[in-house]
């Protein structure tokens, strides 16, 4: 009699040692939004209550999963846990005829016993977890894996000012008078948008909703900055599924425009951090991956991307022993954010208000969140030495502070 294969439960297992779990942890989240079924512990906390884990976790590495993925760490080489996973993902690989385990090394000097250096892998030095995670679905796409994703809009919707908006539609007709800047046709509508049956709006309407929603608490119409204020009351008053859409709209709206183009340079981020107050908020952590994996194309443009762990934004200042002191040296990371200025160069991330006046570290600090949208407890600026709070510094003739930014 002819035997049926059993389905795999998990489309990838991810192996890794306990002290990489926060870079782990955003990459299982990333996955999960890109409808990978994951097997990671924190997902499986009820499902693995009281059983022989020795005996589970050999059955999962082994035989439940499409891939293995393997975080290879110096810690990672010495756990007992992390050794008795290997050594089962790695049963399996011995018997397939292609790859299985997909190696993801923090440190590419650390030798796994039985996975051989010709082996190929990722090395994870500078690649975001949004990046690894692009990568897996990719591989499990080219693997034959469908994937159905926690959110699908379409072109339409993204690209707002292509969304069909027919005579007699209640909705369209709310979106019309949003888009108007009229406060007297705006806050009408938006008093509406907000008392809709959401059981009568789609997953694209509700999208857009949230897109002119944000559009005009960016233009001050009293009510949508009042929701903004309250975000996360206002939310829980809507069903949790249209919610997310809204949310995902209103982020979609901070840094795509009206034809779906990322604003380059142009973010509008007025009100993105009365939007991030759902930041780590559980319920809305999809939400955060569905912008976070939207805009990983565009993240070397951005110093700063909202994520479900709120990200500080660390700009290290040195300064010129000078009369007056000069500002020698601004980075984040490996990147330098002072620029010679020429004749042909875009205005576009400039922070041309520093250019030509002295200012404070405080000063500094305050420009450089409003310029780049940056919350201003997630930036810090980390001057080389101790600097007195009122001391002015100046930038060198010819020079300005910009991002996007070179390595």
């Amino acid at each position: 009699m002819e035997t049926t294969e059993v389905p795999k439960k998990f489309h990838v297992a991810l192996s890794f040692a306990g002290e990489d779990r926060v870079y782990v942890d955003a990459v299982a989240k990333a996955l999960q939004a890109e409808g990978v079924d994951v097997f990671y512990d924190k997902f499986e906390e009820v499902d693995l209550w009281g059983k022989d884990l020795y005996t589970h976790l050999s059955d999962v590495y082994q035989n439940r999963a499409v891939f293995t993925v393997m975080f290879v760490s110096d810690a990672y080489r010495k756990k007992l846990w992390t050794n008795h996973e290997r050594k089962s993902a790695q049963a399996r690989a011995f018997t397939e005829s292609r790859e299985y385990i997909l190696p993801a090394f923090f440190d590419e000097s650390v030798e796994v016993p039985g996975l051989l250096k010709t082996t190929g892998h990722i090395a994870l030095a500078g690649r975001s977890p949004a990046a690894l995670a692009e990568l897996i679905t990719k591989k499990l796409r080219k693997a034959g894996v469908r994937l159905k994703q926690a959110f699908s809009y379409s072109d339409e919707a993204k690209a707002d000012v292509d969304f069909p908006l027919k005579n007699g539609n209640k909705i369209a007709g709310l979106i019309k008078a949003m888009k108007t800047y009229n406060w007297y046709q705006q806050n009408p509508a938006v008093v509406a948008v907000l008392e809709l049956d959401w059981g009568k709006v789609s997953a694209d309407e509700a999208f857009v909703l949230g897109r002119n929603l944000y559009q005009c608490a960016c233009g001050n119409e009293n009510r949508a900055v009042a929701f903004l204020d309250k975000l996360r009351q206002e939310l829980a008053s809507i069903p949790i599924e249209r919610a997310l859409d809204m949310l995902n709209g209103m982020f979609f709206e901070v840094y795509f425009n009206a034809a779906g183009e990322f604003r380059s340079g142009k973010i509008k981020g007025r009100c993105l951090e009365k939007l991030l107050a759902i930041q780590t908020v559980k319920k809305y952590e999809p939400a955060m991956l569905f912008i976070q994996r939207t805009l990983e194309p565009y993240r070397d443009e951005l110093p700063f991307v909202p994520s479900t762990a709120p990200q500080e934004v660390v700009v290290e200042l040195s300064v010129k022993r000078s009369a007056p002191p000069l500002v020698k040296a601004l980075t984040i990371g490996e990147r330098s954010l002072l620029s010679e200025d020429k004749d042909n160069d875009s205005p576009d991330g400039r922070v041309w208000r520093l250019s030509f006046r002295g200012f404070t570290v405080k000063e500094l600090k305050a420009q450089l969140a409003d310029e780049w949208s940056i919350p201003l407890d997630l930036l810090t600026i980390a001057p080389d030495r101790k600097l007195d709070p009122k001391l002015e510094l100046e930038l060198p003739d010819g020079v300005s502070i910009r991002w996007p930014a070179h390595k």
